[in-house]
């Protein structure tokens, strides 16, 4: 493939025929490219470099524009040649990818300088580098890699369909889609992680030691407070305690299932180190070694989320419930094991036979985009310059 075969369009007196996508992380930046109806992919592997949102806006938008480089060098393509950037930010976004609220950039320090208009900066430094004005799209990362999952499952197809999209890591993240459109209320509609759910009534007794866990957001009981890696390291420091280990193992034993004291020993271990070190291996020992113990605490995201679907399901009854992020990691078995407790769950609290989760009726699945919100990016970028 050239960049030669490619279908061109004129905009401003430019022949543009690719469109940026950038997935801006607390880790790394990872930078794509895509044709202008963004359903080719133009590099075989995404450009990587390591984030610097902790020094702040200014630092970041210099490191963009050097990945963007790298992108067209590989490419053998000039700046005049791309139709729009896509950003996605661990923030909330408006439709029209304005930053609503900083919340997961920079440090407590300096997170007062990253409120600004972030895409106005990127528009300036990037205009200043290409010799020209190119569109610049900002929005949130759990709605960027909703919109990349809807399209590879629909395409551009104007289907009526809803789907309810999370994205598992440090936190939860979430996003609405009717039609193949994000849907954002009157701006930040779509926060899943932080809709307050009580635990349900059977589960009490696995969280009786764990009944009001203080999100970041300044509530309690928001759903990543369990379901999600922060609410996992609070769990593991709760779960290596006597009380911690009794509990599990009482529970363990009540439905036949092996306590492994070696592992309890490894995770003690490790978690001495550092909480954050030893939460990561609680997925290696339940996906890998398929270890009771560590299945017990994943089984709380498991229960939390399919809580959360069922409670969403009389609101927006959607053909589809996605789960995606890091746990789309594990293995086929454990991802199957994993699905059949949310499923479990779904169906312990919802009786409604209007709700049934089944194929194209509030079906739980996992996604099929694969570490692609940067593409979804360019697909909300599209959709929002329509209209």
């Amino acid at each position: 493939m050239t960049l030669d075969t490619l279908p061109q369009l004129n905009i401003d007196g430019r022949d543009v025929c690719l469109r940026i996508g950038v997935d801006l992380g607390g880790s790394d930046i990872k930078f794509g490219a895509t044709n202008l109806d963004a359903d080719l992919l133009l590099l075989s592997d995404l450009v990587k470099l390591p984030s610097l949102t902790q020094e702040g806006p200014q630092k970041t938008t210099s490191q963009i524009l050097a990945g963007i480089t790298a992108v067209l060098t590989e490419l053998g393509a000039r700046w005049t040649q791309i139709a729009d950037i896509s950003v996605t930010v661990p923030c909330p976004c408006s439709a029209d990818g304005v930053i609503l609220e900083v919340t997961n950039l920079g440090t407590p320090e300096n997170k007062h300088l990253w409120e600004m208009p972030f895409g106005d900066l990127l528009a300036e430094a990037v205009q200043g580098e290409a010799g020209c004005a190119i569109p610049v799209f900002a929005c949130n990362d759990a709605n960027a890699a909703g919109q990349d999952d809807d399209f590879l499952r629909f395409g551009h197809e104007p289907d009526s369909r809803t789907s309810v999209f999370i994205t598992t890591g440090t936190g939860l993240g979430g996003c609405v889609l009717i039609d193949g459109t994000v849907f954002y209320g009157i701006g930040q509609a779509g926060e899943l992680g932080h809709l307050k759910l009580a635990v349900p009534e059977m589960y009490a007794n696995r969280y009786s030691a764990d009944p009001n866990p203080a999100c970041g957001c300044g509530g309690q009981q928001c759903v990543e407070t369990r379901a999600s890696l922060t609410g996992l390291i609070r769990r593991v420091t709760w779960a290596l305690s006597d009380e911690g280990i009794a509990l599990i193992r009482n529970e363990l034993n009540a439905e036949g299932r092996e306590f492994n004291p070696d592992t309890v020993a490894k995770l003690r271990e490790l978690h001495d180190v550092a909480p954050k070190r030893a939460a990561y291996e609680v997925r290696t020992f339940a996906d890998q070694h398929q270890d009771a113990f560590c299945r017990w605490l994943l089984e709380d995201w498991a229960i939390m989320i399919g809580a959360l679907f069922a409670s969403l399901s009389p609101v927006l009854h959607p053909n589809l419930f996605i789960i995606g992020g890091g746990l789309t990691e594990m293995s086929g078995p454990s991802r199957d094991w994993f699905l059949g407790v949310v499923k479990q769950a779904y169906k312990n609290i919802n009786t409604q036979r209007s709700f049934q989760s089944k194929s194209g009726n509030c079906e739980i699945t996992w996604s099929k985009s694969a570490d692609q919100g940067w593409r979804g990016a360019i697909l909300m970028g599209m959709r929002a310059s329509q209209g």
